[in-house]
């Protein structure tokens, strides 16, 4: 028998970003081109809970004045979200300048409505990723199961 879990269960088919365009878009939004996407992409590092290591990579965002908006799609295949589940202090590299943050990530097993509500702001802002995270229009069915692999994490970014 499995143990039982709420967070996001296990997908296979949705392979995962390749290394190396993570590092181009690094170097990217590091850069002077960086406003050829830092409208929809930042880089966030993130500390291990356990290793303490420094992670940095980029990331879709929804901005809302002072919080960014962060879907991790196909949740259960990633782990970087892991090391926030409890509030933790971030970096985020937002239009090439460096900002601190408080993020929290939170999936359906946690708090549903926040999910939804992130998705949904989410696919305003980017209406093709409805297509990439295998979410027909109009299907709640769909969308409910969207909702349990995807993870939202809420930045808030220091004054």
């Amino acid at each position: 028998m499995r143990p039982t879990t709420t967070e996001p269960h296990v997908r296979d088919e949705m392979p995962s970003t390749p290394p190396w365009l993570n590092g181009l878009m690094r170097r990217v939004l590091r850069s002077p081109f960086s406003g050829l996407v830092d409208r929809g992409i930042v880089l966030l590092t993130v500390t291990g809970t356990v290793s303490c290591r420094r992670y940095t990579f980029p990331v879709q965002y929804v901005r809302e004045d002072d919080t960014l908006w962060v879907m991790s799609g196909h949740a259960s295949q990633k782990r970087w979200w892991r090391n926030l589940r409890s509030p933790a202090p971030v970096e985020v590299l937002l239009r090439r300048k460096a900002r601190l943050g408080t993020a929290q990530a939170v999936h359906a097993g946690t708090d549903p409505e926040l999910v939804a509500e992130g998705i949904r702001r989410y696919l305003a802002r980017f209406p093709k990723m409805a297509a990439r995270v295998g979410l027909p229009p109009d299907d709640p069915s769909a969308f409910a199961r969207t909702a349990a692999d995807t993870v939202i994490v809420r930045v808030a970014l220091d004054g």
